[in-house]
């Protein structure tokens, strides 16, 4: 697949925003996280939440300290 440059406005990405919250509160209401994700991916968010909660993160300056 080709890398695709997409540019949008503030107020676009904002209405993008507000349309995925849209369909995350609705999927909520109908779809167990459990049915949605894979046990590896709900661990990593438990731990997540954890370390947010705890104040136990690091900072991130490029995508390489993202994906560490």
């Amino acid at each position: 697949m080709p890398n695709v440059r997409i540019e949008i406005s503030e107020e676009e990405f904002t209405r993008v925003l507000e349309a995925y919250k849209t369909l995350q509160t609705f999927m909520e209401k109908i779809v167990s996280p459990n049915e949605l994700y894979q046990t590896e991916f709900l661990e990593g968010l438990e731990d997540a939440l954890t370390q947010a909660e705890t104040g136990d993160m690091d900072e991130v300056n490029s995508y390489e300290d993202f994906v560490r």
